[in-house]
């Protein structure tokens, strides 16, 4: 082979060698950045089902949103929230079947920004803030009607979430019902709770 053959090859040799190197790089390139386009992605789509599942009041679905965000969104940030949200929600789905309150009464648009957070907490098992609504019922403030039975209703939710308040409250209506076994289960829930009973040992003893 002729020097001057020679040289071409080499140089050839060289060139490819060039585009082989940066198509390499080009590639690499390629999969950073499709690989932070996905995790762009991925964060902004969580990000958009937290908020929805924020925004998310009755209980029965809060539940089943938490639960698909825990199985498409595994270990993320809001991981140990979504559990305690969840958690909640179940406690207080089962809380308003067993004081007969429907999912369309906890819909309603009605009262202030107090009210509605409340409700919200309350919805996600915080027993404070389901005697605090109940409260509000029965004074018929922030913006809410006067309603003994809705009063009442959040009571009972409020007791079976384990307010100590409010199962003793709860416990003075069965007693005017006459319904004494009930009086004494949300007695004894009060008293679980850490309720302090007065002199008389029972909200019976009164009637």
């Amino acid at each position: 082979m002729s020097p001057i053959v020679a040289q071409a090859s080499e140089e050839r040799a060289f060139g490819t060698g060039q585009h082989v190197k940066l198509a390499l790089a080009n590639t690499q390139d390629y999969s950073a950045t499709a690989g932070e386009r996905h995790a762009s992605f991925y964060t902004a789509a969580m990000e958009a089902r937290w908020q929805k599942l924020q925004q998310t009041i009755r209980p029965d679905v809060l539940v089943k949103l938490s639960e698909e965000f825990e199985k498409d969104f595994p270990g993320s940030q809001y991981s140990q929230a979504d559990k305690d949200i969840q958690a909640g929600a179940r406690k207080a789905f089962q809380a308003l079947r067993d004081a007969r309150l429907s999912s369309g009464a906890i819909e309603e648009p009605s009262g202030d920004v107090a009210y509605r957070n409340e409700l919200t907490q309350a919805l996600r098992g915080d027993k404070e803030s389901a005697y605090r609504v109940a409260m509000m019922y029965m004074e018929g403030t922030h913006g809410l009607r006067r309603s003994e039975r809705r009063a009442a209703q959040w009571l009972h939710i409020a007791a079976e979430l384990g307010s100590a308040d409010a199962s003793w409250e709860v416990a003075q209506i069965y007693n005017i019902d006459g319904r004494v076994g009930e009086a004494a289960r949300f007695e004894a829930k009060a008293v679980e709770a850490g309720y302090r009973v007065p002199t008389r040992l029972s909200t019976r003893d009164n009637y």
